[in-house]
C-alpha cells in the first residue's frame, strides 16, 4: 500500500493527513474533523451526534436513506453515461481527421501597423 499526503477538503483548513491507498489513481475526499465537514452542510444536514446505533429503528432509517441516495447517484450516473454515448455518437461516423492549429504569437505585427 501507498501512503499520500491528502489536505482537508474544507477550503479554509490546511491540514494534511496521511492516507494509505490501495490504488494509486483513487482520490480519496477527506475532511480532518466534524466541523470541517459540518462547514459544507446547510443547518439541516449537519450530523446528528446523538444518534443512537444501538436503536433499530433507527439504524434501518439511516440505512433506507443511504440506500435511497446510493439509487439516486448510481440514476444519475446512468442518465451522464447515456449523454456522454450519444454525444459522442453523434461524431463516430463523420470520419473526422485531426487538426493541428498553429498561431504565431506576435504582437509585433500590430504594433507596426
Amino acid at each position: 500500500m501507498k501512503a499520500q499526503w491528502i489536505r482537508c477538503k474544507n477550503d479554509n483548513c490546511s491540514k494534511r493527513l496521511r492516507v494509505e491507498i490501495n490504488d494509486i489513481e483513487s482520490k480519496p475526499i477527506l475532511f480532518c474533523s466534524d466541523r470541517c465537514l459540518n462547514s459544507i452542510f446547510s443547518e439541516n444536514e449537519k450530523l446528528n451526534h446523538n444518534f443512537n446505533y444501538e436503536d433499530p429503528k433507527e439504524v434501518r432509517r439511516l440505512v433506507k436513506n443511504l440506500i435511497s441516495q446510493t439509487k439516486r447517484l448510481q440514476n444519475e450516473l446512468e442518465n451522464l453515461r447515456k449523454i456522454r454515448k450519444t454525444y459522442f455518437g453523434l461524431f463516430k461516423n463523420y470520419n473526422l481527421k485531426d487538426e493541428v492549429y498553429k498561431r504565431k504569437w506576435s504582437f509585433e505585427d500590430e504594433v507596426n501597423k
